[in-house]
């Protein structure tokens, strides 16, 4: 599969810039969610079998993605879940910046109040800056026995540099929130110990669709605290015992239908190749960049290709953030406006009428006083 064929699976409207709130659901996706369906629908003998399948499905191909056995990965329902499975594993202290998405900092906090103290949450404060090997060189302590962080910020854009912070870190474990960079980064997950995301986002498979997956190192030093039936094995005959390996981490079934729709959007993305995907993404950013320096809009984002994943961050003048909203919602764009700053996501589908629509909202937007 080329770029232009994976692209052509994508059924978007012109002047959707918000990759990173939500990914349109891709069309082969919808189509096995209907054929999924259709087997519950009606539930022929042999139906239970395929739904158990789809499991191992989307964890053959996840664990291709991220360089893991199929044993080192687990469904679940979002980044979150796994996220809250690490935290309550964890002993020691973690480091975490304040400005995460707050899906790590809370996972870890309900952790610490949770363990007595177990897991102690080591916080850099808000505003200190991206998470760069730099900075969390500097904030490493002994009792910090790992480090958490975000593949591309939420905020900002700023993709991490894995290889930097592993080296900076040693063997401490470094977890991942992948969510708003896996599908479009080719990066190198097999360094990190612990990767969480959701299928909601760049992979284009709904909600209710993500993986977990962990290193060796990560089980050996992990405790299962949250731990349901489905993560557990003996019962009814024996008392329940947590399962081995990445299987203890889950709680309870996941939708057969949310894995199959995830192991389809996996499939894809192996078939075309992230490198594919990152390569049509950076150009689709550039385009944003000659936009926003035309009608001079300042780019928080990093230009740097080595910095930077599908988010473009842009902060009008002051005051203006209302007359950018209004001409992007006049032109029919779809992106994110909030704390003084619009945040535009682009995909390997963005369109050229797309980034058009785009560009005549900028237009609007320099024209309105």
């Amino acid at each position: 599969m080329n770029i232009d064929e994976y692209a052509a699976g994508f059924s978007e409207d012109p002047g959707y810039l918000d990759h990173a709130a939500f990914g349109p659901v891709q069309t082969a996706v919808l189509e096995e969610q209907r054929v999924l369906g259709t087997i519950q629908e009606h539930m022929r003998f042999g139906a239970m079998e395929t739904l158990d399948e789809q499991d191992a499905r989307v964890r053959t191909v996840a664990a291709r993605l991220v360089g893991r056995r199929e044993d080192q990965v687990v469904s679940q329902t979002a980044t979150t879940p796994g996220l809250l499975h690490t935290a309550f594993g964890l002993t020691g202290g973690v480091l975490v910046s304040a400005d995460e998405y707050p899906s790590l900092p809370l996972a870890l906090a309900s952790a610490a109040s949770a363990t007595g103290g177990r897991v102690q949450p080591v916080v850099i404060e808000s505003g200190a800056g991206w998470m760069t090997p730099s900075l969390i060189q500097e904030r490493l302590t002994d009792d910090v026995t790992a480090v958490a962080v975000s593949l591309v910020d939420w905020r900002t854009g700023y993709l991490a540099d894995l290889a930097g912070i592993r080296e900076v870190i040693g063997d401490r474990l470094l977890i991942l929130d992948a969510i708003q960079g896996f599908g479009v980064v080719d990066a190198p997950y097999e360094i990190a110990d612990v990767v969480a995301t959701g299928g909601q986002k760049w992979l284009h498979a709904g909600w209710g669709t993500g993986f977990t997956a962990f290193s060796d190192r990560a089980l050996n030093r992990l405790r299962p605290a949250l731990s349901g039936p489905h993560g557990t094995t003996g019962w009814p005959v024996d008392v329940p015992a947590v399962r081995p390996g990445a299987a203890g981490y889950q709680m309870t079934r996941i939708d057969p239908i949310a894995q199959a729709r995830l192991a389809v959007s996996l499939d894809r993305l192996t078939a075309v190749g992230v490198a594919a995907v990152q390569e049509r993404v950076t150009e689709r950013v550039e385009r944003v960049f000659a936009i926003a320096d035309e009608f001079g809009l300042e780019v928080e984002s990093s230009r740097d290709p080595r910095e930077r994943a599908g988010i473009v961050v842009l902060r009008p003048a002051e005051g203006r953030l209302t007359a950018l909203s209004a001409a992007l919602h006049n032109h029919g764009v779809t992106a994110t406006t909030r704390l003084g700053v619009a945040r535009v996501s682009v995909f390997a589908s963005t369109t050229d009428e797309t980034l058009d629509m785009f560009r005549d909202a900028c237009v609007s937007y320099a024209t309105l006083q």
